[in-house]
C-alpha cells in the first residue's frame, strides 16, 4: 500500500464535479471524501467534464483547429494582446500570491504566458480548463506548472469565492459561474473581437460584411461592473501573415472556416501573404 501523503490540488480550490466536495491529489488521482475518483492523464490533465454536460461525444475544437491555433499563436501574431493582458492583470492582483482561472483556455497560449509573467513577482496558482479534450492535451505541452483540466464554463469545478481573477478570452461568458468562483475583490477580464477584427479576411470571404462588435457588458451587467475605462484596452494593430501555412491556420482557428463557401476559402488558401487587422476589446470587471 502506498504511503504517499495526500496533497492539496494545484490552486487548492478544485472541487468534485459530482458532489462539490474538495478534491485531494494522491499519486496519479484526484478524489473527494465521498470517494469520487478522477485519474490524472499521462499528459498531466484531469478530466472533470461530466457526461450530462456534453452536447456531443467530443465537444469543442477538433484536432485540426487545435493544431492550427497552436502553430499560429506560437508565431507571436497575438503577442501584443497577451502582453497587455499580463500588464493589466498584474495591477489588480494581490502582492502575496494569486489564484487565477482561465475559463476556456484552449491550447493554453495566454494561460502559459500569464503564468510565466506573474512567476517573476509572485507564486501564481493557475487553473486552465476547456471543454475540448484535444485542446487541454495540447495545453499540457506548454506548461507543467498549471493545473489543466477538461470542464465546461457552465459547471466550473472550482470552489466558491476562491479566485483572485477569472479570464474569459474569446470564450463563452457565464456570469453566474464567474461571480460564484471570484473573491469579493476579484477581477474578471474578457477579451472580445472588435468591429474591424480580421476585416480584410472577412471581406474576402463574404459578399456582405457587417462591422458590428459584441459588447460583453450586456451579458455581464446583472453581476459585474466594468472597471474604470482607463484600465480597459482597445488593442488595434495590423499583422502580415506571410505564409500559406499561417494563412490557413488563421482561417482554421476562426468560425469563418465553417461559415464561408469552399470557393472563398480556397481563394485565400493559395495566397502567399495577407495583411489583416487585429481589433480586440479587453475589458475588466468587478462584482
Amino acid at each position: 500500500m502506498s504511503t504517499e501523503k495526500a496533497q492539496p490540488t494545484a490552486n487548492g480550490t478544485i472541487i468534485c464535479p459530482v458532489c462539490s466536495q474538495a478534491l485531494t491529489k494522491i499519486e496519479k488521482q484526484f478524489s473527494c471524501e465521498n470517494n469520487h475518483q478522477f485519474d490524472i492523464a499521462k499528459q498531466g490533465y484531469v478530466n472533470l467534464l461530466q457526461p450530462q454536460h456534453k452536447k456531443s461525444k467530443e465537444p469543442g475544437d477538433n484536432q485540426e483547429m487545435v493544431d492550427a491555433r497552436f502553430r499560429f499563436l506560437n508565431e507571436g501574431y497575438y503577442e501584443p494582446l497577451s502582453d497587455k493582458l499580463n500588464q493589466l492583470i498584474t495591477k489588480h492582483l494581490p502582492a502575496n500570491g494569486c489564484h487565477i482561472v482561465d475559463a476556456g483556455s484552449g491550447e493554453g497560449y495566454y494561460t502559459q504566458r500569464i503564468y510565466d509573467h506573474l512567476n517573476q513577482f509572485v507564486s501564481p496558482e493557475i487553473i486552465g480548463f476547456d471543454i475540448s479534450q484535444r485542446a487541454v492535451k495540447a495545453s499540457c505541452r506548454r506548461s507543467k506548472s498549471i493545473q489543466w483540466m477538461t470542464a465546461t464554463s457552465s459547471h466550473i469545478p472550482v470552489a466558491n469565492h476562491s479566485q483572485d481573477a477569472v479570464l474569459c478570452l474569446f470564450s463563452r461568458i457565464v456570469p453566474e459561474e464567474f461571480s460564484r468562483i471570484l473573491k469579493k475583490e476579484g477581477v474578471l477580464y474578457v477579451a472580445s473581437t472588435g468591429s474591424s477584427h480580421l476585416i480584410e479576411l472577412r471581406n474576402m470571404l463574404y459578399q456582405n460584411v457587417k462591422q458590428t462588435a459584441y459588447n460583453p457588458n450586456s451579458t455581464l451587467s446583472e453581476h459585474f461592473t466594468p472597471l474604470d475605462e482607463a484600465l480597459n484596452e482597445n488593442i488595434n494593430y495590423t499583422i502580415e501573415v506571410s505564409s500559406r501555412q499561417a494563412i490557413n491556420d488563421l482561417l482554421l482557428m476562426t468560425p469563418h472556416y465553417w461559415r464561408a463557401t469552399e470557393s472563398a476559402k480556397q481563394a485565400i488558401q493559395v495566397m502567399e501573404s495577407v495583411s489583416v487587422t487585429v481589433d480586440i476589446h479587453l475589458t475588466g470587471y468587478r462584482l
